[in-house]
């Protein structure tokens, strides 16, 4: 199995997470890379993808798994003929080849970094504030709508790993669980820290999804690549 980072930056980041995955496929045919099938009636490529990022969200650190027909390929000409084949916006950049079995990328991350740029013409002053609030509560309850309709009660606070800024560029910087049991979506965290500010709900963001990795018990971080 062949781990492949990418990059999923500008116009590209409006397009699902389906259409990613398909258009994987195709960037490899172009490639010249020929994907192991799964059998039966409806054959599909043996791929895995990191946890799906939501529409409209950049990332510097997505994977994707691959069994390849012929693994001899080598990592560099790999990435080489990735990037040929792709598209503006999806920027492979590094692979790493696993002999054994490894856990699966949707069981393996469990936190993520995340940036929120605001849009210049906004007080960011209020934004500090509500980000100095934050990191002072306890807790912050809050509450998400389950596949069956039902309102749950959590605590945001226990998602939030870390919640700062950087005044001179007008970002948030965060970092969150991601992990398939406990996960936080990122725009549900800007959602809040904008109605503690004060601000519209449509005010101007680009979030970027800057790193993603496991981190264990006690703190020690491993990334999947």
């Amino acid at each position: 199995m062949i781990r492949v980072q990418y990059q999923k930056l500008g116009d590209i980041s409006y397009i699902s997470h389906l259409d990613i995955v398909k258009l994987m496929e195709r960037i490899s045919r172009r490639a010249g890379i020929k994907l192991s099938y799964s059998q039966g009636f409806s054959p599909h490529p043996k791929t895995s993808f990191s946890p799906a990022l939501s529409v409209g969200m950049q990332s510097y650190c997505e994977y994707i798994d691959l069994e390849l027909e012929d693994e001899s390929i080598s990592l560099d000409e790999l990435i080489e003929r990735y990037n040929t084949a792709s598209v503006e916006g999806i920027i492979f950049t590094k692979a790493k080849k696993f002999e054994d079995k490894t856990e699966a990328l949707m069981s393996f991350i469990t936190h993520s970094k995340f940036e929120f740029e605001i849009d210049d013409e906004i007080n960011f002053d209020s934004i500090i504030n509500a980000i100095d609030t934050i990191n002072s509560s306890k807790t912050i309850m809050f509450s998400r709508i389950s596949k069956s309709g039902n309102e749950i009660p959590y605590d945001m606070k226990e998602y939030i790993e870390e919640l700062s800024y950087d005044k001179k560029k007008n970002i948030i910087k965060s970092t969150i669980c991601t992990s398939s049991a406990k996960t936080l979506n990122p725009r549900a965290l800007l959602s809040y820290i904008l109605t503690q500010s004060g601000l519209e709900q449509d005010t101007f963001t680009i979030i970027t999804k800057t790193d993603t990795y496991n981190m264990n018990e006690n703190g020690e971080i491993t990334r999947a690549l």
